[in-house]
């Protein structure tokens, strides 16, 4: 937590968090630097104004080109259940997962830098696709450029792919990767807990909804947190397991959480660090996989990954129909057979009588189900309904 910050300081603190376009908050924010102390206490916020001027500055630049007509977005519409984006740095094989996953077509290059726009294709498995993106390299210590691009890229995933080379010291990449997506608000798994601050002049003070524990301070601790970094008032909610530096990491924004898989290519030339990473990551990460793969089954992986989401296929069937549709409906675990005729049709939610579902959890199938009977993974469903 920094030391309180001069007056003038925390006045152009605040004219920031009021500032609307890129241009203002940039000029807010170089004013707010010069006149902030420098020292360890300030290290962490040092670091975001750093990186939020640099994004403010390649967001004006983008908008510019834009404006000029000289730059299409780099940034990939969502398409299949999910998207997964690959990350890495050059040479770490990502056009080599990219080829592996999909029938899309690579340039797999030894030269550096030889993807510099994103690329993609789709995951076939049983029912559905998953969008497989490959991001641009990124550079450590970079923010522009390729690097900016892929942290776009990786910001909007469902799924992240972090791709290292079996060869060029693995372990150490993926602490890379990790620690330049965390100084994004990228982090990888469930959290224990979260903070969010919503601020807002309704609010009488710092008033706080703890629901969960603040492990190493209490409510008092966080409203001083907030104090410094010059917010009067705000409503702050915590659910879970929390500790201080989440709730001053909450300051400078939410942070986003990310399932993720982990690609080691080359793994052929040497499956040491596969080994190594498998056992570091068991229970954290989706999957860890060798490339080039043996066997791989994309059934299992895309099934992986939709666990991951909380995502479940559901296939439909007609009445009259004897087989059911090819392709599925995706829908969050937990939904139901009216949340399904919903989805399908509005008609069929408000003309709901029953459903037959086939699946082999089941007794006996098909067997004659109501509106609230909840849907799993791969369960074929026939919805009648009035009219």
């Amino acid at each position: 937590m920094p030391t309180n910050l001069p007056p003038q300081a925390l006045a152009k603190w605040e004219e920031y968090t009021r500032a609307k376009t890129p241009e203002e908050k940039l000029k807010k924010l170089e004013e707010f630097y010069a006149l902030m102390p420098k020292h360890k206490g300030t290290e962490k916020m040092e670091k975001f104004i750093r990186r939020r001027m640099a994004e403010l500055r390649e967001q004006i630049e983008k908008r510019k080109s834009a404006k000029r007509g000289k730059r299409p977005s780099l940034m990939v519409e969502k398409r299949g259940a999910a998207q997964l984006v690959l990350v890495g740095f050059t040479n770490s094989g990502r056009s080599t997962v990219l080829s592996s996953l999909t029938n899309a077509r690579v340039e797999i290059s030894p030269n550096p830098f030889s993807t510099i726009r994103p690329v993609e294709g789709m995951m076939e498995f049983r029912g559905t696709q998953i969008q497989v993106v490959e991001a641009p390299p990124l550079v450590p210590g970079g923010v522009g450029g390729t690097t900016g691009i892929a942290m776009a890229l990786a910001s909007n995933a469902d799924v992240l792919g972090l791709v290292v080379n079996a060869l060029e010291r693995p372990i150490d990449q993926l602490k890379e990767l990790a620690k330049m997506l965390r100084e994004r608000g990228i982090v990888f798994g469930k959290p224990e807990g979260y903070v969010r601050i919503k601020r807002s002049k309704a609010a009488p003070a710092i008033i706080v909804t703890n629901k969960g524990r603040i492990l190493d301070g209490t409510e008092d601790d966080v409203k001083r947190i907030l104090s410094s970094y010059g917010i009067k008032r705000a409503w702050v909610e915590i659910e879970g397991r929390v500790t201080l530096e989440d709730v001053e990491e909450a300051v400078f924004g939410e942070k986003k959480y990310k399932p993720f898989l982990v690609f080691v290519t080359r793994s052929d030339l040497d499956d040491k660090p596969l080994g190594l990473i498998e056992r570091a990551l068991k229970d954290k990460a989706v999957a860890v996989l060798g490339v080039p793969f043996k066997k791989l089954d994309k059934d299992w992986l895309g099934k992986k990954i939709l666990d991951a989401l909380g995502l479940i296929r559901v296939f439909t069937k007609a009445v009259k129909e004897k087989e059911p549709a090819e392709r599925a409906v995706i829908l969050p675990r937990g939904s139901t057979t009216l949340d399904l005729a919903g989805v399908i049709h509005e008609s069929l939610k408000e003309g709901f009588r029953y459903a037959k579902i086939w699946s082999k959890r089941l007794p006996y199938s098909p067997m004659k189900v109501g509106p609230d009977f909840v849907l799993d993974d791969c369960d074929i469903v026939e919805i009648h309904a009035r009219g």
